[in-house]
């Protein structure tokens, strides 16, 4: 999919009728807009998502006030309208939406789709640019100075984005959720409601009511665990909108308060690490308890075997063949010296102990075998040995010794464990502790910015927290749901309607949990396809020695590729793995649409192989912001390398830096701003001046102009 074109009317600063045409040409995949502040750029991100979605990004105000100013003054009906036009294989797309200064106010708005010239739907667009990627495929300036795709020392933090989700819209794996709260609501009907029993059925009525109790229960823990990613969502958005005011309020008291929260967090990360290590220690040990004990058994083969090559026996100092010979003729084999009757006795018995010649062989085979094998015992002990003693200093603990047994080695670790608990413990009391005494009284709107950020991520570790245990719940309350209807299945027995409707009931659940394990499965497989996308776009941005890693629930942590230690990065660096997060779903989505369209969700994801070449479209509004000199030059260097299209409304500020790609961008136009609040300036591009803001003294409200730089 490939956006042609943008038309627009008086939408926002942009003054009249404007239109943008794309570059859809993959070897110059960059089409550039070069605007000063104020001139809308924001506004022309909003312009995709108001004509596809109908919504606004985050942060974008004045929503009743999208005709522009200017217009709306000279004309009171003045209309505005986004027309967006894209290329979805052979097919072309049109989307406008409009409305004017009076509907404005009230979302009022008129809808047009259309499809190779011919009427459509809306649904028709959602198909291919479904709801979900709205915050992913356009992304504000703003975003990219908040967003934090990191996977968070507490579960709490981390990305504002429901990466699941947007995997689910792309493959139609919502079809598996929607089956499943369907037949959730079939089990309720009246239909298969299993009566009261009469006199003499008090066992099946309480069957009946602990089932019907299960039943509930386990709904009102599906439906909250079901909407907790959202409320984390929400919370995480919220935490980082009043960071960013806390952060303009007073900075150094949120960060006395963020860098203790920092610490105490890592503390508990740390000790929860070293639970971890002392835990795959033991276990590592119980495995290898096997081959110490067969190392007696190896090293007692290896000496009889010894002994028999010292004896001449193997392999034999005279091949049994000559033995024989000398036997048969009477006479030396070798020399034709004859054998008189002693000579003969002693030929014979050597013969008798020399082996068979490929027995021999099998038993200087074997001997290498077991050598090899205690050659890799005893290299896995060292580094046993090794690891023991590391985690046993760093706990504190007295080192084994450096022949240490397995037992002993054991008894080391157990100690390990031990003292590893308590100091998780410890360190999770400390966090709590601090969190509570941090706690503020709900304050009133007006109060200080530093205490509503306190509360609202406070309100974000809260809902992780909940996240975290409501998995461990659900698990149970299943349990004891499934073994309720198991029990009402038994009892109802001498009822042929009873048995009848908990039958019923019993294929209703094990469907339901066909369609929630199919959502399920999606899920990790597209965590998996995510995480190979992310490394590979990541890759493309950086050229250092990290690997990406994507949890369960897509958070995401960057480690160093040997030794697997997490990096802490700059923000940067951030920038750089967000911009690389963007890329990795615009590339998987052209091929998980084509999954869903063969109905192959299950089948095909999980082994998706991604690429440069294929991607659908991302408008960046100001990426490289944020960024330090260094790292703008590398993103704006890699950026075209990304996707086969984005489109970038930035500043001219670092406009050499995107000169020195102009042979990457397809279409580069200036976005000309005339206002009595700026000043006259011109932006170069190609070797020639172009106007880039008017100072007008008559002209209070902003008017932007499109003009194809060329």
């Amino acid at each position: 999919m490939k956006f042609v074109s943008l038309k627009m009317r008086n939408w926002r600063s942009f003054h009249g009728e404007h239109e943008i045409v794309f570059s859809v040409d993959p070897e110059r995949p960059v089409t550039l807009l070069l605007g000063p502040n104020g001139a809308g750029k924001t506004a022309l991100l909003n312009a995709f998502t108001w004509a596809i979605y109908g919504e606004f990004t985050e942060g974008f105000d004045h929503t009743d006030r999208l005709v522009n100013l200017g217009a709306s003054e000279i004309d009171p009906s003045a209309e505005t309208f986004v027309e967006v036009r894209l290329q979805h294989e052979s097919d072309e797309y049109s989307v406008r939406r409009s409305t004017n200064a009076s509907r404005q106010v009230t979302s009022d708005y008129d809808l047009v789709v259309t499809r190779n010239g011919e009427r459509a739907v809306e649904a028709d667009i959602h198909r291919i640019l479904p709801e979900p990627l709205k915050d992913l495929f356009f992304f504000p300036a703003e975003t990219f100075s908040t967003a934090n795709v990191l996977k968070g020392d507490r579960g709490g933090e981390g990305a504002a984005f429901d990466v699941g989700r947007a995997i689910r819209s792309l493959l139609s794996g919502d079809i598996y959720e929607h089956a499943s709260d369907d037949i959730r609501d079939a089990k309720k009907s009246s239909t298969l409601k299993v009566p009261s029993g009469g006199q003499g059925q008090e066992a099946v009525n309480l069957a009946r009511h602990k089932y019907e109790q299960a039943e509930a229960n386990l709904d009102a823990v599906t439906e909250r665990k079901d909407i907790l990613p959202q409320l984390l969502l929400k919370a995480k958005t919220l935490a980082a909108k009043a960071k960013s005011e806390a952060d303009r309020y007073d900075p150094n008291e949120i960060k006395k308060w963020s860098d203790k929260n920092t610490r105490l967090t890592k503390l508990v990360t740390d000790a929860e690490q070293i639970v971890v290590r002392a835990d795959a220690l033991y276990v590592d040990l119980s495995r290898g308890s096997h081959s110490h004990m067969a190392q007696f058994v190896c090293e007692s083969a290896i000496r009889r075997l010894d002994l028999a090559e010292t004896a001449g026996l193997m392999p034999p100092r005279i091949h049994e063949s000559v033995l024989e010979k000398s036997l048969e003729t009477g006479c030396c084999a070798l020399c034709r010296t004859p054998l008189d009757d002693q000579t003969k006795d002693r030929v014979q018995k050597l013969r008798d102990r020399v082996g068979d010649a490929q027995i021999a062989v099998r038993g200087l085979e074997a001997r290498t075998t077991l050598k090899q094998f205690l050659e890799r015992r005893g290299t896995e002990a060292d580094r046993l040995r090794e690891e023991v003693e590391k985690l046993a200093v760093e706990l504190k603990l007295d080192p084994p010794p450096k022949e240490a047994s397995i037992k002993i080695l054991a008894s080391v670790v157990r100690s390990c464990i031990t003292v590893s608990s308590s100091l998780h413990r410890q360190a999770k009391q400390d966090l709590d502790d601090f969190v509570t005494e941090s706690k503020f009284e709900r304050p009133e709107i007006g109060e200080s910015p530093i205490e509503l950020y306190i509360n609202a991520q406070d309100r974000v570790n809260a809902i992780s927290d909940e996240l975290t245990g409501i998995h461990v719940k659900f698990d149970e309350l299943k349990k004891i749901h499934d073994d309720a209807l198991k029990n009402l299945e038994e009892k109802s027995g001498q009822s042929v309607e009873h048995m009848q409707k908990t039958k019923a009931l019993k294929i209703l659940t094990d469907a339901k949990g066909y369609f929630d394990a199919a959502r399920q499965g999606l899920n990790e497989f597209g965590r998996e396809d995510f995480e190979r996308a992310i490394n590979e776009t990541y890759n493309d941005l950086i050229a250092k020695p990290y690997v990406v890693k994507v949890d369960s629930g897509f958070g995401i942590r960057v480690k160093l590729t040997e030794g697997g230690a997490t990096v802490p990065l700059s923000q940067s660096e951030k920038v750089l793995l967000l911009i690389a997060f963007l890329g990795a779903i615009a590339r998987l989505a052209p091929h998980y649409e084509e999954i869903a369209r063969e109905g192959q969700q299950l089948a095909m994801t999980g082994n998706v192989e991604t690429s440069k070449r294929t991607g659908f479209p991302v408008v960046l509004d100001a990426p490289t912001s944020p960024l330090d000199e260094e790292y703008e030059v590398d993103v704006v260097q890699a950026l075209p390398k990304l996707l086969p299209q984005i489109i970038v409304p930035v500043s001219a500020k670092s406009v050499a830096v995107w000169e020195a790609i102009a042979d990457k961008v397809g279409k580069a136009y200036v976005m000309e701003l005339t206002s009595n609040q700026t000043s006259n300036r011109t932006v170069t591009w190609g070797g020639k001046d172009h106007t880039y803001s008017i100072n007008h003294p008559e002209v209070s409200s902003a008017r932007t102009r499109i003009a194809l730089l060329g």
